[in-house]
């Protein structure tokens, strides 16, 4: 993986401000009124300090900590060669606060469960440094609810991230100790060796055999990202954002190596592909973070599929604090592309269905605050899969049919 070394030592030890919730948030109110209680340090936080200022003095400071980083526990192993039938998703889990939602999902035995970002909360607090001590402490926290513990032990997991489990608020690639971030994520999810080797947390799955072959791929929104541009000041507070798009031909979301190894992946044959994005990729209506924000990004991945002719992949975002479906035309497709976001599992911002208060021409029925996870039925002999909302007690908030397998 890449050098920890871009952080000098002033960095190391500055005090950086409270982190908002989730200013990219959008359920029933805004992220500002949610206080978020900073997970206990307990042993996690080390007091380890840099004997220096050169790389080889940070390069021992962080292989001290990694003896204390703290790890998600036994998971039980996915069986690639087996036909996936049922996958479950979810993000933004507020580790403080009760995850019976684990015992949910698990009773509807999905063969494979996608954290797909905010995984934990541990941004917040004035603990931050170069150890990022509250985002350890986080990770800690959650590995310890046996919740967690008896469903990863049951079920198998993929995970990516996004900016409160990568350690800043919509943070990107200025983020000054991503590095250290990347190192506490893949020794907690004890990621693949192909993606401790490189920068970045993306990586990719074949399940199941010729004829049901399912790809799977988490991108990373984070790692590689441009700085945000901001909208203008108002003095009215606005109600869907403050973000503008960024149309700096060199302004990225993937990076250039994200990118290349997208359309590898692409290259390679499968029946269906299921594609994750921690935040939305086809929305239009917000000034939240989506890929809207770099509308040449989104260009550019629309553009990817259609030249490839990938009318197989469906959609995955969470990041909302909200769920619904969306469909969109994709010229040169020759089916619609669909995408479900899922948000939040355990961390509400509302409840009941909120599209009035965010009119979307691309959004496939209703916006749910309730806290939720999402399901991915496939049915190969009807050559069908379907994509559900699910509310944390069990119940459907909005199902719909998505025939992308080929």
């Amino acid at each position: 993986m890449t050098s920890f070394f871009r952080a000098t030592l002033p960095i190391l030890t500055m005090a950086l401000p409270l982190a908002a919730c989730s200013a990219n948030g959008g359920g029933a109110s805004a992220a500002a009124d949610i206080v978020v209680t900073p997970a206990p340090l307990e042993a996690q936080t080390t007091a380890l300090q840099p004997s220096g200022t050169g790389p080889e003095a940070l390069r021992s400071y962080y292989a001290g900590l990694k003896q204390s980083l703290p790890d998600a526990g036994p998971m039980a192993q996915l069986n690639s060669s087996k036909a996936l039938t049922r996958i479950a998703f979810g993000s933004c889990i507020q580790e403080n606060r009760p995850q019976t939602f684990w015992n949910t999902i698990s009773q509807n035995s999905p063969d494979l469960f996608l954290a797909i970002g905010d995984n934990v909360y541990g941004d917040t607090g004035s603990t931050w440094a170069a150890d990022l001590p509250a985002l350890r402490a986080s990770y800690a926290k959650l590995a310890s609810a046996p919740e967690f513990q008896a469903f990863r032990a049951k079920t198998p997991m993929i995970t990516s991230w996004d900016d409160h489990d990568y350690g800043a608020n919509d943070a990107g690639g200025t983020f000054a100790f991503k590095e250290y971030a990347e190192t506490i994520y893949e020794n907690f999810w004890n990621v693949p060796d192909d993606v401790k080797s490189r920068p970045g947390i993306y990586e990719s799955h074949m399940v199941g055999p010729e004829g049901q072959r399912v790809q799977i791929i988490t991108l990373d929104t984070r790692f590689f990202r441009s700085d945000m541009t901001r909208l203008p000041y108002s003095p009215d507070r606005r109600p869907l954002g403050n973000y503008g798009e960024n149309t700096d031909p060199q302004a990225t979301i993937l990076g250039d190596a994200q990118w290349a190894w997208l359309e590898q992946e692409l290259n390679k044959p499968a029946d269906l592909r299921l594609i994750f994005s921690s935040i939305q990729v086809i929305t239009e209506a917000h000034d939240y973070e989506s890929w809207s924000n770099f509308p040449l990004e989104q260009k550019r991945f629309y553009q990817m599929l259609a030249d490839k002719k990938i009318n197989n992949a469906i959609l995955f975002s969470g990041d909302r604090h909200a769920g619904g479906i969306y469909r969109k035309q994709v010229t040169g497709l020759s089916k619609p592309l669909w995408e479900l976001t899922s948000s939040s599992l355990n961390f509400s911002f509302g409840s009941g269905d909120n599209g009035s208060r965010e009119p979307d021409k691309h959004r496939v029925g209703g916006f749910f605050a309730d806290e939720n996870f999402g399901q991915i039925d496939i049915d190969w002999a009807a050559r069908n899969v379907k994509l559900s909302l699910i509310k944390s007690d069990g119940n459907v908030l909005t199902s719909q049919d998505a025939p992308a397998l080929q």
